[in-house]
């Protein structure tokens, strides 16, 4: 059930979402209509207990001034107000009893019954003679239309505070509640838009490195998936898209094998034939001129036979090598540290008007096959001081970029290549240098070094100035 509610898609997330905020906004927006009716009624309530507590009162003037003055008009208007206080009692007797209890209410209508039985029999003109008890008894009279009437003004004054204590509630309940409701629904916004920011972005930082994958030339699929369906929906389509632009690179790199190897087959027939018609051309002149050919004559065609064999020989390695698809031994290894040896391996042809200058930070390392990697720099370097003339220089340089790549670019100040031999200058057997100096095969297997290492390599060159092959290899860090 749990697993089911999250899967669901994200539009249906921020609709709930949304909804649940709305609702609360409904609710809240009701309970404030309600509590605002409830202090109306309460408002009006309170005419009414008010009246009620302002008669008692009122009562209780009357009386001092009965009592004082022995005034009949006094009682009548005291009277008068008992009434009211009576009315008031019959109009709103329930809510009475609610403010404070049926006990409480009873004790008061009892009070009042008496005082308005006693009221006008122990005060005023003839009270003395209306009293059976004589002259002694209206001290006492007195006191009990007193102790009855300050007990009706307590309760009356009882009934209104928490009267107007239970207004001051519902109007702070009345001014909280919307204020309460603003701030759940500004916490609920900000929660869906953070929920939508974070799964939003999330997904397309997953479809960012996705692409960066890809246009590496790596089609790993995009894993976990995120549970909201919408999403995972669309990284699904991704990673189907990936899967199938990998099967067609992998047809598109096939065709391009066969294509490369008809052109190799028709490479190495012509790249053999040279060689062995020469050998066959030196053996004929050989054995016709055995008997009358000095030493000197046949020492220089049987020279010329093994040249041609070595030339042979040297296409034949070349091609085996290319030839073996042996696994990538990966491991971290000094940049710098390759480089030089491969120099030291090529010290023999460095002339002396060529400078090499090499700028790599001895702290920079590269995951490679060591063995692959001397092989791509070899060709790399061995055509950039063959394409000198005289002076000039060879400059090897590598800085790290921002997505862990190592880009190295080996340059030389030398001859250059022609723009209509660029396109071409990776396929097999395609060489500029002179016959039998070059089997065309070097740049071949040095692009096939590098695509194997997941890396690129690009070539810019200026005819008659200058050459710059870039290299870009997965970089281990730079040791601080």
């Amino acid at each position: 059930m749990f697993q089911s509610l999250f899967a669901i898609s994200l539009r249906r997330k921020v609709i709930i979402g949304a909804t649940v905020v709305y609702l609360f906004m409904v609710a809240t927006i009701l309970g404030s209509y309600y509590f605002t009716r409830s202090l109306e009624h309460k408002i009006s309530y309170l005419e009414d207990v008010s009246k009620l507590e302002e008669s008692v009162l009122e009562i209780r003037r009357f009386e001092k001034n009965y009592f004082l003055y022995g005034d009949r008009e006094s009682l009548t208007t005291a009277l008068y107000h008992l009434k009211r206080v009576e009315a008031l009692l019959d109009k709103n007797g329930k809510k009475l009893e609610a403010l404070s209890s049926p006990q409480r209410m009873a004790a008061f209508r009892e009070s009042l019954t008496q005082y308005e039985r006693l009221l006008p029999q122990c005060s005023g003109p003839g009270a003395m003679e209306r009293l059976p008890a004589g002259q002694e008894a209206r001290p006492d009279c007195d006191y009990s239309i007193r102790k009855i009437g300050s007990s009706m003004a307590q309760f009356a004054e009882e009934v209104a505070r928490r009267k107007r204590d239970s207004i001051k509630e519902t109007m702070g309940v009345t001014v909280k509640l919307p204020v309460l409701g603003l701030v759940v629904v500004g916490c609920g916004l900000v929660a869906i838009g953070s929920f939508l920011f974070s799964k939003v972005t999330r997904s397309l930082r997953l479809l960012e490195l996705g692409t960066g994958k890809i246009a590496r030339g790596s089609f790993e699929p995009i894993e976990p998936l995120p549970v909201e369906r919408d999403i995972r929906n669309i990284l699904i389509a991704f990673n189907s898209m990936a899967a199938q632009l990998q099967d067609r690179e992998e047809q598109l790199v096939q065709s391009k094998k066969l294509a490369a190897l008809g052109t190799m087959l028709a490479g190495v027939a012509h790249e053999v034939n040279n060689p062995l018609s020469n050998i066959s051309s030196s053996c004929e002149i050989l054995l016709e001129e055995l008997d009358v050919a000095d030493k000197k004559f046949q020492r220089k065609l049987l020279k010329k036979v093994l040249e041609q064999v070595e030339r042979a020989r040297t296409l034949i390695l070349n091609l085996l090598e290319f030839s073996r698809t042996k696994e990538l031994h990966l491991e971290k290894v000094n940049l710098k540290q390759v480089v030089r040896r491969t120099l030291d391996l090529l010290s023999g042809e460095k002339s002396d008007g060529i400078s090499v200058v090499v700028e790599v930070d001895d702290k920079l390392f590269i995951y490679v096959d060591r063995q692959k990697i001397e092989q791509a720099f070899t060709n790399l370097i061995s055509n950039a001081l063959q394409a000198i003339e005289g002076q000039g220089e060879v400059k090897i340089r590598a800085v790290v970029g921002t997505d862990g790549m190592a880009t190295i670019i080996i340059s030389d100040t030398g001859k250059g290549i022609p723009d209509q031999d660029l396109p071409r200058i990776f396929d097999p057997f395609f060489t500029t240098k002179d016959v039998g100096k070059g089997t065309g095969l070097g740049l071949f297997i040095t692009h096939d070094i590098i695509l194997r290492h997941n890396g690129s390599i690009q070539v810019k060159s200026t005819e008659g100035k200058r050459t710059a092959f870039c290299i870009k290899l997965p970089a281990g860090e730079i040791l601080q």
